[in-house]
């Protein structure tokens, strides 16, 4: 048995959009530049699996919030995230669709609860005390995300998109002062937003700390 994580999203209302070929475009395009940001992270690459629902394995909880981020950005519509920590009880593949196991059994209840809930991203593992602090701890954080204007997104969505970026290269890139970005994410509440996530972090850590050391990177094993 691998210790792993599933991650599972599924489009709100797909069939009711209606550019929906290009919002499946754009989820390709979004498919392929998650696994090439993530591929030292993924056990199998995330892809479609039913409908316009996409789904990856990951061998480590550490970028969980990451790649829930990086969706968030460049996904043009509404999702549910359905994020599973448990174990993969079959043998190692490429493909989500070739494995099965508690890790996938934990992403669908999830999913299938942020949609009952219409909460965009909850967690389920095998710790149900950790769930309930992750899930109540993320619904607090996405209330207060979803209070920011669209001005407070796109800047802290700078400042978050790569480690080490300055109030100041935030300032320079929406060509206002330092002290305007200062007052913005005080105003925000992103640094207790950062805090919560942070929180979340290391009790995602702690549902992996029994993590088998033969987890592994599928596609690189058998590529050679």
């Amino acid at each position: 048995m691998y210790l792993a994580c599933v991650i599972t999203v599924d489009i709100k209302g797909s069939k009711k959009l209606k550019n929906r070929a290009e919002v499946q475009n754009k989820i390709l395009n979004l498919l392929s530049s998650l696994n090439k940001e993530f591929n030292s992270f993924l056990i199998a690459d995330f892809m479609m699996t039913l409908g316009d629902e996409f789904q990856g394995v990951l061998k480590t909880t550490s970028v969980i919030l990451n790649i829930y981020k990086y969706v968030k950005r460049n996904l043009p519509v509404g999702f549910y995230c359905g994020v599973g920590i448990g174990y993969i009880e079959t043998s190692l593949s490429e493909k989500p669709s070739e494995m099965d196991g508690s890790a996938f059994h934990h992403s669908r209840g999830a999913l299938k609860e942020a949609k009952k809930r219409n909460i965009e991203l909850v967690f389920k593992s095998h710790s149900g005390e950790i769930d309930f602090l992750l899930n109540s701890v993320m619904r607090l954080i996405l209330h207060v995300k979803s209070k920011w204007t669209k001005k407070q997104r796109e800047r802290i969505s700078f400042l978050e998109s790569e480690e080490n970026i300055k109030l100041s290269d935030v300032a320079k890139k929406f060509q206002v002062s330092k002290q305007a970005i200062s007052k913005m994410i005080r105003t925000a509440g992103w640094r207790a937003v950062r805090n919560a996530e942070k929180l979340v972090e290391n009790y995602l850590k702690r549902l992996e700390q029994s993590k088998p050391n033969s987890v592994y990177r599928v596609k690189t094993t058998m590529e050679g």
